[in-house]
C-alpha cells in the first residue's frame, strides 16, 4: 500500500476571521497539490471549533485556552516545553508527521511587550516543538520580524527559523530581516499564489463586470496599535471616502472577521453603522459589488479571487508586498495616511476596472513561478 503523506499544519488561528480561515484553506489546497489528494493534514488551531469542515484539528497550546487557563498557559512558557499538557500532545503528533508546515500569515511579529509575550507563549512555543520534533519544517509565505527593538527576540526568532528546511516570506522587509538565513525565499502571499491557479475562473467573472462603478462594498476594521493621531486621521479619512463614493455609488458594509479581538461588527456599531451586516463571502455571491475597498488584506485578496477589483487600505507591510506581486500597486495606500480624493479618483477613473485586470493578469507567470518554488520546497523537504 502506498504511504499516505502526513502533514501537521501549525499556527492556524480562527475561521471566524475569514482571512485566517482563507489562509488555512489555501494552505491545505497547496499541500494536497504538492503531496496528493490523499494527504492527511492535521491542523493546530487557536479556535479548533471554527474549522468544522476539517476532521483532523487540534487545540493549539496556550492560544486555544480562555480566561485564567490562558493566563496560566502564558506563565508556563518559563517552564520546560514538555510541562504543558497540550504541548506534549503536540509533540507526539509532530513525531508522526512526514513534514511540518507553518501556515502562511503574519503571526511572527510583535510591536510591544504584550505582543512579545503572546508571540512567545503561542507561536514560538509551536516553533520550538517543531524544532524538537526532528521532522523537516517548511513555513509558507510570512511577514516576519518584530517591529520593536528587541534584539534577543530577533536573534531567537531568526535562529529557530534558520534551522528549518525552507522559510518563505511575502514582503521585502521580512526578507531583509532574515537575509543571513540561506533557507529564506521570497514568494507572494498565499492568496496571491492562488490567484494564478484560478486565473481562468477569475478572469471569466471579471469579464462579466460592468465597465463603470455603481456599487462599492467596504470591509472596515478598528485601527490597529497606532498613535491617537493616526487613528483619528484614519477614521476621518474613511468617513470622507464613504461620503465621496456615496454621491455616485450604492454602498454596502460587510464583515470579514468576528474572531477573538477582531470583531468587525463591534467596530461598525461604534462608528454608527447599523442594520444587518453580511459577511464578505456572501456578498460577493449574492450582491456582487463592482469594487471592494478593504482595510483587511485578505478581504481585498478574497475579493480579487472572486473577480472583483479591490482597493486596499493597508495598515501593514504585507499589503504593499501582495499588491506589488499582483502588479496593481496603484490600488493600495497607507491606511494611516491616505487621501480619500485620490482613492476615489483611482476607483472611478474611466476604464479603471479594465486596467486593473490587465495589470493583474500580466503577473500570472511570475506568480506561477512563485507557487512552483513553494511546492518544490515542500516536496524536497519530504524527500529528506
Amino acid at each position: 500500500m502506498q504511504h499516505r503523506t502526513h502533514v501537521v499544519l501549525l499556527h492556524a488561528y480562527s475561521a471566524n476571521n475569514s482571512g485566517d480561515g482563507l489562509l488555512v484553506d489555501l494552505s491545505v489546497e497547496l499541500l494536497k497539490q504538492a503531496f496528493g489528494d490523499t494527504t492527511r493534514v492535521s491542523i493546530i488551531a487557536a479556535d479548533p471549533a471554527s474549522f468544522p469542515q476539517y476532521s483532523d484539528v487540534y487545540p493549539a497550546p496556550v492560544l486555544a485556552e480562555h480566561g485564567m487557563a490562558r493566563i496560566g498557559g502564558v506563565a508556563s512558557v518559563v517552564l520546560p516545553i514538555g510541562n504543558n499538557g497540550r504541548t506534549r500532545e503536540l509533540l507526539r503528533l509532530l513525531k508522526t508527521a512526514d513534514v511540518v508546515v507553518g501556515v502562511g500569515g503574519g503571526y511572527l511579529r510583535a510591536r510591544n511587550c504584550m505582543e512579545i509575550l503572546k508571540l512567545e507563549a503561542g507561536h514560538l512555543l509551536q516553533m520550538r516543538a517543531a524544532c524538537l520534533s526532528g521532522r523537516p519544517v517548511v513555513y509558507l509565505p510570512q511577514s516576519i520580524g518584530p517591529s520593536m527593538p528587541a534584539e534577543p527576540l530577533r536573534l531567537h526568532l531568526s535562529g529557530m527559523l534558520g534551522k528549518f528546511a525552507a522559510v518563505f516570506v511575502r514582503d521585502d522587509r521580512s526578507a531583509a530581516f532574515l537575509a543571513h538565513n540561506a533557507n529564506t525565499h521570497r514568494a507572494p502571499d498565499m492568496a496571491v499564489l492562488d490567484f494564478e491557479r484560478r486565473a481562468a475562473q477569475i478572469m471569466t467573472r471579471a469579464a462579466k463586470a460592468r465597465p463603470g462603478v455603481r456599487h462599492v462594498a467596504f470591509v472596515l476594521r478598528r485601527a490597529p496599535s497606532w498613535t491617537r493621531r493616526q487613528r483619528e486621521r484614519y477614521e476621518t479619512a474613511t468617513r470622507r471616502l464613504i461620503q465621496l463614493l456615496r454621491e455616485t455609488c450604492r454602498i454596502s458594509f460587510v464583515v470579514q472577521s468576528t474572531g477573538r479581538g477582531n470583531d468587525d461588527v463591534a467596530y461598525y456599531r461604534s462608528i454608527g453603522i447599523k442594520g444587518d451586516l453580511m459577511p464578505l463571502k456572501e456578498l460577493l455571491v449574492a450582491d456582487t459589488p463592482d469594487v471592494v475597498v478593504s482595510v483587511r488584506l485578505h478581504g481585498a485578496l478574497e475579493s480579487v479571487l472572486n473577480g472583483v477589483p479591490s482597493y486596499h487600505l493597508s495598515y501593514e507591510r504585507k499589503g504593499f508586498g501582495a499588491y506589488a506581486d499582483l502588479g496593481v500597486e496603484e490600488w493600495v495606500a497607507n491606511a494611516a495616511d491616505f487621501d480619500p480624493d485620490k482613492v476615489v479618483a483611482t476607483i472611478l477613473a474611466s476604464g479603471a476596472i479594465r486596467e486593473f485586470w490587465t495589470k493583474a493578469s500580466s503577473g500570472f507567470e511570475r506568480i506561477r513561478a512563485g507557487r512552483q518554488r513553494v511546492i518544490a520546497a515542500l516536496q524536497a523537504a519530504l524527500s529528506t
